[in-house]
């Protein structure tokens, strides 16, 4: 059995190497899986003042400008207090440098900047941003140390392409993993 096996994995990896010298991830796939691995919910503050940050939804766009990445996070806020509580959706836009992390088979952002924050309701976007820099300092922290994306080394054709992956490249609605 091993000597069959071995053959047709190495005339596969050649086939896979020789032929294809790149793999594409969509902007959708790192949309859903940031939303399934990416669980954020901040509490700050006790007693008569308290601010809760939960992170509900984030949206990935590859490709907008040159080599970068778009990530959009759509955030609860409530901020109680006994004189005027606040309830209010935010969204922020951070723009990043996607990198390959070969060690971890890992995507990661690098260079990451808060470009846009908005509220609704708008008329309390004066209220929150004074809260607002310290908590998207948060969601800019999770998003900095923690993978966007990693290859399932459980498939064998994702653990194949994560050992042969040299870098990414950046298109318009995807990744592309370059190989070796």
């Amino acid at each position: 059995m091993k000597r069959v096996l071995l053959p047709l994995m190495a005339a596969g990896l050649m086939l896979l190497s020789g032929c294809a010298t790149q793999y594409s991830i969509s902007q959708q796939e790192l949309t859903d899986y940031l939303n399934k691995e990416i669980s954020f919910d901040v509490k700050q503050g006790s007693g008569i003042v308290s601010a809760n940050l939960k992170l509900n939804q984030v949206e990935v766009r590859l490709g907008e400008k040159p080599d970068t990445m778009t990530v959009l996070a759509d955030s609860s806020i409530t901020i109680s207090n006994p004189l005027l509580p606040l309830r209010a959706t935010l969204t922020a836009e951070f723009e990043a440098k996607p990198w390959y992390d070969k060690h971890n088979q890992g995507i990661y952002l690098k260079d990451l900047q808060l470009t846009k924050v908005a509220s609704n309701p708008r008329d309390l976007e004066v209220a929150i941003k004074g809260v607002a820099p310290e908590l998207m300092r948060y969601i800019r922290g999770f998003l900095e140390t923690q993978p966007v994306y990693v290859l399932n080394r459980q498939e064998t054709n994702q653990a194949m392409l994560a050992n042969l992956t040299e870098e990414i490249k950046v298109k318009p609605g995807k990744l592309v993993l370059v190989f070796k």
